[in-house]
């Protein structure tokens, strides 16, 4: 059913829920408008359908329409900004948040909410904001859908995934203005509302990890040092296999101070390093705040190459506090008058303005005549496809938090499952999630059985067997495929995922020459299509490493060394434990190209991340080799 014939889903939802209309859009829309969307006389923008079937607790929503291309942009905008914030990029941010003011937040409210929780949030990063302000902004930001929450006692509201992350931020600031008690009872029911709550898991869990390093640093404010470091260790690691890179930084950073005031020195000597020199790898200003506070708040000793490492400088950026005077509506427009954008238009309008005609678009995905029925709002596309279409158009596929139906759901979370599983044995990572994906799918379901079959390729021991079964699941979506071609295809992040990887197999091969090749092919390809840096964040910082590793262990140390003008180094900084593999590789191939200053520097970071990422196998054999091959002492 597509969402713009909303009114079923959003009644059945409400109703299922036990509310009432003014329950379910108290803060959202008026109960009159809801009446209007549920008779079908009104439609919905996306973000308004988004909140109202978060507000009812929907486990599963439909692909969203927008009411127009600026509606499709803040939404998009608004995800790319969060990006650069997890990553610390705090100017690229600020630039995102100003274009998206710009469109006057494609006049929805709930869109300006947003905004106003990501602008405070880049304030708080950035270490030079006014927590007062900070605090009543985020406040203000909160009552536009919840005008009269009381922050001691919500237990039993239905709260979208932006009014928790609002309540997080206001628990962090309550903190910083001396109002601890207020701190504690927002995190202790966030706890509450996020353990029963049907969020997809990635989401779920992202959530609890935020709200544990806010009642983290209540505990130790309080003291209690010793529930402190459990809860921050027990988080750090859930992010590390997670891969939350953001949240990880933060969390070990923690643990080595919480260990600190324990006296148990070598552990936090550990965790405080790990937690720095990661944060200085990334170019974070986490790194500069966290020297000042062990300079001023501890007696923590900073020794060795600590003292030396440059920090990035704190930058102010100027504060965007609520505007009563915002004109912007609650996302509802006539549903006779108004026709609303889907996705196939938007997926029409890319590929016009790209010059890619349908029959590459749609190439080993669906026929021109389905695609075109999807252009023209004929046909709604499954959640897996609209995805795939949108990433062979230089887009993430993985922006929307709804997912198509109840078993789309449950392979989501359990391929999520399945590609995180470091810390479970092997068989029982098989048994309990390979089993369950394989009896959600069947062969009719291309792109789930192309994610199943690159999942299960790594079960074999052979270099040989698993290209064979790579190979076979790219074939699924390009018969044919030629890398010599690449650039006249257009192709998803599954894709290009399957090709890091066959480059990655080949140098265990008689063919290894063709690793190289197929590299460099893929970099050719983010030159000529420029894929946006959702979309890039979520290949590049792999392909940065596998080639890396590649090179070296060809022995092509000169071209390992220059590998950071090949392509734009920045975005491997986007995936923690990529860079740190990277770095790992990158560091001796210096070594060998007798730059042994440089070898130095970026050892440490690389030693860091390691150790940040629960590698600490890397980090031993780092050591080793440096003190082997180039009589280097790790001065960490």
């Amino acid at each position: 059913m597509p969402i713009h014939n909303a009114n079923l889903l959003v009644r059945e939802a409400r109703l299922k829920a036990g509310l009432t209309q003014e329950q379910l859009s108290e803060g959202i829309c008026t109960p009159q408008a809801l009446s209007r969307i549920e008779n079908g006389t009104e439609n919905v923008s996306h973000v308004t359908f988004q909140a109202l079937m978060e507000r009812a607790g929907a486990q599963y929503g439909r692909f969203p329409v927008f009411n127009s291309r600026d509606g499709f942009e803040c939404f998009y905008g608004l995800k790319r900004a969060r990006l650069y914030l997890d990553a610390w990029q705090l100017q690229a941010a600020y630039a995102e948040l100003n274009k998206l003011e710009e469109k006057n937040w494609a006049d929805n409210r709930l869109y300006y909410q947003e905004w106003l929780l990501l602008h405070c949030r880049l304030q708080f990063l950035s270490g030079c904001c006014s927590h007062q302000l900070n605090y009543d902004t985020l406040l203000d930001a909160l009552h536009i859908t919840r005008p009269g929450i009381d922050l001691a006692d919500f237990p039993e509201c239905l709260l979208s995934q932006n009014e928790i992350q609002l309540l997080t931020c206001i628990a962090q600031e309550a903190l910083y203005i001396n109002m601890p008690s207020l701190c504690r009872k927002i995190c202790e029911q966030l706890d509450h509302c996020l353990t029963g709550s049907t969020f997809a898991l990635v989401e779920k869990e992202r959530m609890q990890v935020d709200t544990s390093i806010v009642y983290v640093k209540y505990l130790i404010g309080t003291g209690d040092y010793g529930t402190a470091l459990e809860l921050a260790d027990f988080n750090r690691k859930k992010s590390a296999v997670n891969t939350y890179d953001a949240p990880l930084i933060e969390l070990t950073f923690l643990t080595g101070l919480c260990c600190q005031y324990l006296k148990n020195y070598s552990q936090a000597d550990t965790h405080i390093k790990a937690a720095f020199y990661s944060a200085q790898a990334i170019e974070s200003c986490y790194a500069t705040l966290c020297r000042e506070f062990l300079m001023t708040k501890t007696d923590y000793r900073i020794t060795g190459s600590m003292k030396e490492f440059p920090t990035l400088p704190l930058i102010h950026y100027p504060s965007k506090n609520f505007q009563e005077s915002v004109q912007v509506t609650d996302g509802l427009y006539e549903a006779t008058t108004d026709s609303p954008y889907t996705l196939g238009n938007l997926i029409q309008d890319l590929r016009l303005e790209q010059k890619v005609s349908q029959q590459v678009l749609c190439h080993g995905l669906c026929s021109k005549s389905k695609l075109s029925k999807i252009e023209n709002n004929m046909l709604q596309p499954d959640v897996a496809l609209v995805a795939a279409l949108l990433e062979r158009l230089g887009q993430s596929g993985k922006i929307f938090p709804y997912w198509g139906n109840r078993k789309d759901a449950e392979f989501y979370d359990s391929y999520f499952k399945a590609t995180h599983h470091r810390t479970m044995p092997k068989e029982i990572f098989k048994k309990n999630y390979n089993t369950k994906i394989e009896n959600l799918i069947d062969k009719n379901d291309t792109l789930y059985y192309q994610k199943y079959l690159i999942n299960t390729a790594f079960q074999s021991n052979s270099a040989d067997e698993r290209l064979q079964r790579l190979t076979k699941a790219l074939s699924l979506t390009l018969p044919g495929f030629d890398i010599h071609q690449i650039c006249s295809y257009r192709l998803t992040c599954e894709e290009l995922s399957i090709l890091n990887n066959i480059a990655h197999e080949y140098r265990h091969t008689k063919n290894s020459h063709l690793s190289s090749l197929y590299f460099l092919q893929i970099l050719a390809y983010v030159q000529k299509t420029r894929p946006d840096v959702l979309m890039q964040s979520k290949f590049l910082p792999v392909t940065g490493y596998m080639y890396s590793r590649s090179l070296y262990m060809l022995k092509f140390y000169q071209e390992t060394v220059a590998l950071p003008g090949s392509f734009d180094i920045s975005i491997m900084k986007y995936h923690i434990n990529s860079y740190g593999m990277f770095l790992f590789f990158y560091c001796q191939a210096l070594g060998e190209s007798s730059r042994f200053e440089e070898t130095h520097m970026t050892a440490i970071q690389a030693y860091a991340i390691s150790i940040l990422t629960e590698r600490s196998t890397n980090a031993s054999a780092l050591k080793q080799y440096l003190s082997d091959d180039f009589t280097i002492e790790l001065k960490y």
